[in-house]
């Protein structure tokens, strides 16, 4: 959630900001473009965060043979080795 509500675009450039976790610069009139989705907010992101999880409870059996969970908590390149190291072992 809280990555949701720090969100931030610039439509000049097409980056895509965090206010905490990938600040954009201090140039003013970068900041001054930035625009903040309507919904990038707490009520939205739960919404969206219920939707996903029933829709991933409705597929998850289908797919159990061929996937794998991945603890996403983790530090991201902890979690991009583990995901190489799974396809690896699938190919």
């Amino acid at each position: 959630v809280e990555r949701c509500e720090g969100r931030r675009s610039d439509p000049e450039t097409g980056k895509i900001y965090h206010l905490k976790f990938n600040p954009p610069p201090e140039d003013p009139d970068v900041k001054k473009r930035l625009v903040h989705r309507s919904d990038d907010t707490k009520t939205a992101m739960v919404k969206r965060l219920q939707q996903y999880h029933k829709n991933v409870g409705a597929i998850r059996d289908y797919y159990k043979d061929i996937s794998k969970t991945i603890d996403g908590e983790q530090d991201k390149m902890k979690v991009a080795d583990q995901v190489k190291e799974y396809i690896k072992s699938e190919a």
